[in-house]
C-alpha cells in the first residue's frame, strides 16, 4: 500500500518559513482585555528555546537538515521531549502553521529511520506492536477482559467476526489494556446495549490504530498496524454490513481520521464506512430525542479538551496555486472535525450536573502531558504535568474533571494522585451510562 508520509527533507520548504518570532510559546486571547497563558508543557518544565515549543524544534531540524547536528543521546532527547500537542501550532500565524506537528515527526521518523530513536524508553512500544499488537506488551486473550462482566450479566457483546452488525466499536489498546481506563469501554458498551445500537467488536482480533508509532516516529509499525486495519474495515464492510466506525479513543480517533488519509487508497478503502468518535455519536441521538436521562448527578465538573479530538484535527486552508494570496500561504482554518461543542452539549445535558470552565479550554486547552510517546519515555515529567492540569480544574472550584480520552484519563488521575488530590477525571461516558435508564 502506497502511503504520502513526508520525509523531513521533502518538508524543508516548510521548515524555513518558521521565523523564530515565538508566538508559539504562549496561548494568546486579543481581547479585549487581552490575557495569555503557558501552552507548551516543554517549555513549561525546561524552560529554554531548544525545548520550548516549535521555534526551537524548528531549528533543530534546520540542523539536522545542514549536517550541523547529530543524534546525540542528548540531542535525541531534546527532540523527544514534546508531547506533539500542537499547542505551538494553535498560536503561530505564519505559512509555517499548517506543518509544526509534522515536521517534528518527521524529525523522529528521521531518527528511527537512521537507527537512532525512538528513546530507549519508548523502543518497548514498538517492540510490544511488533511482537502482540498492542503498545501494552498484553497478550491477545486480555484485550477482551473488560467484557467479563457482561458475559456474567448474560449480556454479551457480539463479537463482529462472526455476527454482522451495523456498527464497529473500536475499542483501543488502551481502553482493553490499561486497567484504570478500562471503565471507558465498559461505560461504552453498556450505553450501546441500553439504546439498542446493533455493535460488535473485533475481541482478540483488534489490533492496535498504530497512534503510539507514528507519534514516536517509528513510520514502518505504524503502516503494518494501519494496513491491516484498513483491510480489515473494508472486509467487514463487505462481509458482515459494518457502516459506522465508533471509537471512544481520542488517539484512535484521530490516527484514523488524519494518519490514514495518508495511504492513497483511503478514499476507496474506506468507501461508505463513517468513523465518528464515540461522543459524536451519542449526541447524534440526544438530539434525535433517542437518548433520555432517569435521575440525578449532583456533581460540579469541568471540562479537558484533548488534543487529539480537539486542535489535530484542524483543517487548514493554504492558497497552493497563489490565486488568493501567494502561493503556500496559510489562509485559514476549519475546525468542523474539532469535537469541542459536542461533549460540553451533553454534559451540560445530565441532570445535575454544574458545569465550570477552565481558563485554557478548546484550541488553547492545556494538554494532560501523555502524548508524544511522553507517558512511555518520561513518566514522572507526564504525571507532573498533568497535576499542573489538575490544579487548573481545582482552582475552578470543581469536584471533579471530565474528558473523552483514555490515555487523559490515567494520565490525569495519575497526576491527581501525585498531589493527592480528590479530583477525579471522569470519562464522559462513564457519567452518561449512570444517567441513561435500562430499556423498558
Amino acid at each position: 500500500m502506497k502511503w504520502e508520509i513526508s520525509t523531513l527533507e521533502e518538508l524543508e520548504d516548510k521548515i524555513w518559513r518558521c521565523t523564530a518570532c515565538g508566538n508559539c510559546k504562549t496561548a494568546y486571547k486579543f481581547g479585549p482585555p487581552p490575557a495569555f497563558g503557558e501552552i507548551c508543557p516543554a517549555g513549561v518544565e525546561f524552560g529554554f528555546d531548544g525545548m520550548m515549543a516549535s521555534k526551537g524544534k524548528i531549528a533543530f531540524a534546520r540542523g539536522i537538515l545542514d549536517g550541523e547536528l547529530e543524534w546525540t543521546e542528548d540531542f535525541l532527547d531534546a527532540v523527544y521531549k514534546c508531547t506533539v500537542c500542537g499547542g505551538c501550532q494553535n498560536q503561530c500565524e505564519l505559512d509555517h502553521k499548517p506543518f509544526i506537528p509534522e515536521i517534528i515527526e518527521a524529525m523522529r521518523r528521521k531518527a528511527v529511520a537512521e537507527g537512532a530513536g525512538p528513546m530507549p524508553s519508548q523502543k518497548k512500544i514498538s517492540q510490544s506492536l511488533s511482537a502482540y499488537n498492542n503498545p501494552y506488551q498484553g497478550p491477545r486473550r486480555v484485550r477482551t477482559d473488560w467484557t467479563r462482566p457482561f458475559k456474567k450479566a448474560k449480556k454479551p457483546i457480539k463479537n463482529i467476526n462472526k455476527e454482522p452488525a451495523d456498527i464497529l466499536y473500536y475499542v483501543g489498546c488502551t481502553g482493553a489494556f490499561n486497567l484504570p481506563a478500562r471503565g471507558v469501554p465498559t461505560a461504552t458498551a453498556s450505553i450501546f446495549q441500553k439504546l439498542g445500537l446493533d455493535f460488535g467488536i473485533l475481541g482478540e482480533n483488534e489490533i492496535c490504530c498504530g497512534s503510539t508509532a507514528m507519534r514516536i516516529g517509528d513510520a514502518e509499525e505504524f503502516k503494518r498496524v494501519a494496513e491491516a486495519n484498513l483491510e480489515m474495515f473494508q472486509r467487514l464492510h463487505e462481509e458482515k454490513g459494518v457502516n459506522t466506525i465508533v471509537t471512544s479513543c481520542a488517539g484512535c480517533y484521530r490516527a484514523i481520521k488524519k494518519d490514514y488519509i495518508l495511504a492513497a487508497d483511503y478514499d476507496k478503502i474506506m468507501n461508505g464506512i463513517r468513523v465518528v468518535h464515540t461522543v459524536d455519536l451519542l449526541n447524534g441521538l440526544f438530539q434525535e430525542g433517542k437518548l433520555k436521562f432517569s435521575g440525578e448527578l449532583p456533581m460540579k465538573v469541568t471540562y479537558h479538551d484533548p488534543c487529539h479530538t480537539g486542535r489535530h484535527l484542524n483543517k487548514f486552508e493554504i492558497d497552493e496555486d497563489g490565486s488568493k494570496l501567494w502561493k503556500g500561504a496559510y489562509v485559514g482554518l476549519n475546525e468542523e472535525d474539532c469535537l469541542y461543542d459536542v461533549p460540553r452539549e451533553l454534559l451540560k445535558a445530565i441532570p445535575g450536573i454544574e458545569f465550570t470552565e477552565m481558563e485554557r479550554i478548546r484550541d488553547n486547552s492545556y494538554c494532560c502531558g501523555g502524548g508524544g510517546g511522553v507517558m512511555t519515555g518520561y513518566g514522572d515529567w507526564a504525571a507532573k504535568n498533568a497535576s499542573r492540569r489538575i490544579e487548573e480544574g481545582m482552582a475552578t472550584g470543581a469536584e471533579h474533571m471530565v474528558s473523552i480520552c483514555p490515555f487523559c484519563h490515567y494520565n490525569l488521575n495519575e497526576g491527581s494522585k501525585r498531589i493527592k488530590s480528590d479530583m477525579q477525571l471522569y470519562d464522559l461516558v462513564e457519567l452518561l451510562d449512570q444517567v441513561i435508564p435500562e430499556p423498558e
